[in-house]
């Protein structure tokens, strides 16, 4: 993780310096340590200390004079100083020959005190001979790397970090002691590989590259952008790749071995210009021969596609250069349309994507023309309209086009066909066949199996590393089937194991992060799913507006749970235009009934009527399969409850009935319907009640499962049945408060004559407004009656109010202001 203190010199290149963070206790650490080996009980004292730039040299020095002053001898940092005063020569490769003859005159002299420190690559001959033969006498302090056990000893940054550090610096001193500066040592869950140092310390990188010499300088780049297999076997020009891994690793840039630590690797590949990368391809290989292009002007095009298609994953933004790059060299337009549309779709710009597709969709014969199709329909898609653009029903070329078709067929509420028999059998083949079965499965009756299936069509479609975009990440699919069994953890999970294994590339990161929040607020765990929506939006690709309808139903739910009736008015008008601009696919219904909720609760259900009316039509025409069903007709039932229409449950309550013969989650959520018909009628039985409202709970339905007990709550008589039910209400229902500032309940709302009402009066008068009762109030609030009688006496107290019709009038003068539809709305 960052952290916004200033960085320290060595980000900028300086040797070891007083520094801010954890890097200087690490810097003394070392200074110490190398001191220790200099100094010995008796005198002379007399040592070489080795190490490239930024590996300690300067600070072991500072920690050895500081240690002979102590001693109450005299330092001297000129070897012509006299005898009793013991050398100490730092950057001892700078001296010119006058320097280093006096040096070499002190080292001859046994009973002299002489310590020499210096870069090895920079040393010239005759300091080498000179600390060769202080080396007979004394061994050599070498620094450059850092261990974890160093780290540990010398900060409070966890082990857990430290060793992410060191993966990621390959313990190089001044790298370590720059990454641990801008490391902030708290949590670190969202980015446990701490990958975002590299961006904090790009500057740095950058700059001790600039010290590398030109000559130097194409190698030491070309060993970041290329694995070492595609590096020419050949001198690279005018230097030997021996000299330059020496020049790397002078500057602290490449270990000793000549590997580049992998945090250099991320900074120089965000930094490098692409006309550089061209002329670095003339250091790469471009076939499986061994053969190498006389002419590397001819091949540039050819390269710079294979370079693309490489990094187009993870960087669909440098891809997109490196295409451009091709067509300036000679590429053929048509034969870059489609990667153009790919890499443009996963940076989130859609009109780029739609136009790279669109040049193929209009020549009926090209040969990408399929695969064109299907990247227009998630186009359309991420726009929020599928149905607009899915291509009709036609059979498929390959294995691979099965599986896309199979998504937007599912999506358009089609059944996905079955995927042509084929011989070819790598990664992405096997996937695509496991996807498009498990997919046609999951309108079948087996829904425990249809979810395992797709699944494991996740992790199988994982290791393809495929990035073309789709309608929806195969992980997605499963985790929204998970949560259509009432299984949260295994929602979780294939989610997790998607974002770690990079499913889908750049477009799918803030998909993934989005419904894992939406999984979250289901799991009720509001601190988790807003750390995973603000992960969502950090992300390098821009929001789609298919993300975007995810984002405004995930902050509707937070605001639906945990926030007052204000926090939801508001949060519920920023989502309203999604609902005039998007269309619900198959994948978005979970979101359509979160919406169609809170549009009841703030009294515009009219806003979702239409959608949720389509959605049921389409759920019929597939035959309601008991996997997709269930939680959309749950919804209905929650709406006719909400709007006080029981008519209006019966078709979800005979769905769920029909579902539960094959799914057990269908099973519990038609026993809640029963139930809660019942004590609306007002039959109350505490143990069942109570029941089933910890069995919606369980199935990541616990807001629902809370109010139930309290409906229950109302509607008996029976005292101890009124406190057990009422005590399991409070029990299910969220604790914590997430909402703005200006809308906390300790925030108060001025009114006409100055008097504060305070945010839990508000909501208490919103419902008065309705024309709702004690008891109606309590149970929507989840307090007691009387508690609710004590609030709206308050509310008359400072309204002064004389009659219940005064009281109403203030109220809605008071309320209009604060209501985005212009009604009070319902509970």
């Amino acid at each position: 993780m960052m952290s916004t203190a200033p960085r320290s010199l060595l980000a900028l290149g300086v040797p070891i310096a007083p520094t801010r963070g954890p890097g200087e206790d690490l810097a003394r650490l070392i200074g110490d340590t190398a001191a220790s080996a200099l100094v010995g009980a008796t005198l002379p004292v007399r040592g070489v200390v080795l190490g490239p730039a930024g590996s300690g040299k300067t600070a072991a020095l500072d920690a050895l004079r500081a240690e002979l002053r102590a001693r109450g001898l005299t330092v001297a940092d000129r070897a012509d100083a006299p005898a009793e005063h013991v050398v100490v020569l730092d950057d001892a490769h700078a001296l010119d020959d006058a320097a280093l003859e006096a040096a070499s005159a002190c080292v001859d002299d046994p009973d002299r005190s002489i310590v020499v420190a210096y870069r090895d690559h920079a040393a010239p001959p005759r300091l080498r001979a000179l600390a060769a033969r202080l080396e007979k006498t004394t061994a050599p302090v070498l620094l450059g790397t850092v261990e974890v056990e160093q780290i540990a000893e010398a900060t409070r940054v966890p082990l857990a970090c430290a060793h992410a550090i060191i993966r990621r610096t390959q313990g190089l001193t001044w790298l370590t002691l720059a990454a641990l500066d801008a490391h902030d040592s708290g949590t670190c869950e969202l980015d446990p590989e701490h990958r975002d140092l590299a961006r904090g310390l790009r500057g740095g990188i950058a700059h001790r590259l600039a010290q590398v010499p030109a000559a130097a300088r194409d190698a030491v780049e070309a060993l970041c952008l290329f694995p070492p297999a595609e590096i020419a076997a050949q001198d690279p020009p005018e230097i030997g790749w021996d000299d330059a891994i020496e020049h790397g690793h002078a500057v602290g840039l490449l270990a000793v071995n000549g590997s580049p630590p992998s945090i250099v690797r991320a900074a120089v590949r965000a930094s490098l210009p692409v006309h550089r990368i061209t002329r670095l391809l003339a250091l790469a290989h471009i076939g499986d021969d061994d053969e190498w292009d006389e002419d590397a002007t001819a091949s540039a095009p050819d390269r710079l596609q294979t370079r693309g298609d490489a990094v187009r994953a993870d960087d669909p933004a440098r891809a997109l250069q490196l295409y451009r790059e091709a067509l300036v060299a000679g590429a053929a337009p048509s034969d870059l349309a489609l990667r153009f549309g790919v890499a443009a779709f996963g940076t989130g710009d859609l009109d780029t994507a739609a136009a790279g597709v669109d040049r193929l969709l209009a020549h009926p014969e090209h040969p990408d023309r399929d695969d064109a199709q299907s990247a227009a329909a998630a186009v359309w898609a991420a726009r929020g309209a599928l149905a607009a653009g899915a291509p009709a029903a036609a059979p498929a070329v390959s294995a691979v086009s099965a599986a896309r078709r199979a998504l937007i067929d599912l999506g358009v509420g089609r059944r996905p066909q079955t995927a042509p028999a084929g011989t070819v059998a790598d990664t992405l083949t096997v996937a695509s066949d496991a996807l498009t079965a498990a997919l046609r499965g999951s309108l079948g009756l087996d829904v425990a199996r249809a979810v395992d299936d797709l699944v494991l069509a996740s992790e199988l479609y994982s290791a393809s590393r495929c990035d073309f975009p789709l309608v929806e990440p195969p992980a997605v699919v499963a985790a929204a089937a998970a949560m259509a069994t009432g299984d949260l953890g295994v929602a979780a999970s294939v989610l997790e194991s998607a974002v770690d294994a990079g499913q889908g590339g750049a477009w799918a990161r803030p998909r993934l992060r989005l419904w894992r929040a939406w999984v979250a607020i289901a799991a009720a765990r509001p601190d988790e799913a807003r750390s995973h929506l603000d992960a969502a939006r950090d992300t390098a690709t821009a929001l789609q507006p298919r993300d975007r309808l995810i984002e405004a139903a995930c902050e509707t739910a937070l605001a639906r749970r945990y926030a007052n009736t204000a926090t939801l008015l508001a949060v519920f008008r920023d989502a309203r235009p999604h609902l005039l601009r998007r269309r619900f696919d198959a994948y978005l219904l979970p979101f359509l009934g979160e919406l169609m909720l809170a549009a009841v609760r703030v009294g515009a259900a009219d806003a979702v009527d239409r959608h949720f009316d389509a959605a049921v039509e389409g759920l019929a025409a597939l035959e309601d399969p008991p996997l997709w069903s269930p939680l959309l007709h749950w919804a209905g039932i929650q709406r006719g409850i909400l709007l006080n229409r029981p008519e209006l449950l019966v078709p979800h309550a005979r769905a769920l009935l029909a579902a539960a013969a094959h799914s057990p989650f269908a099973a519990r959520l038609a026993e809640a319907g029963h139930v809660w018909t019942d004590v609306l009628g007002g039959t109350v039985e505490p143990l069942r009640v109570e029941a089933a409202a910890h069995a919606l709970a369980h199935d990541g339905l616990a807001w629902d499962g809370a109010r139930l007990a309290a409906h229950g709550a109302a509607r008996t008589g029976d005292r101890q049945a009124y406190a057990q039910l009422l005590a399991c209400a409070r029990e299910l229902h969220p604790k914590q408060v997430l909402q703005p500032e200006a809308v906390r309940p300790e925030a108060t709302a001025p009114l006409g004559d100055g008097t504060p009402l305070s945010a839990r009066e508000l909501d208490v008068a919103r419902l008065v407004v309705q024309g709702k009762t004690y008891v109606e109030i309590g149970q929507t609030l989840f307090i007691s009656p009387r508690t609710a009688e004590h609030h709206i006496a308050r509310i008359r107290r400072r309204l002064d109010a004389n009659s219940r019709s005064e009281l109403l009038t203030k109220l809605r003068d008071v309320l209009h202001s604060d209501d985005p539809t212009g009604r009070e709305g319902a509970a």
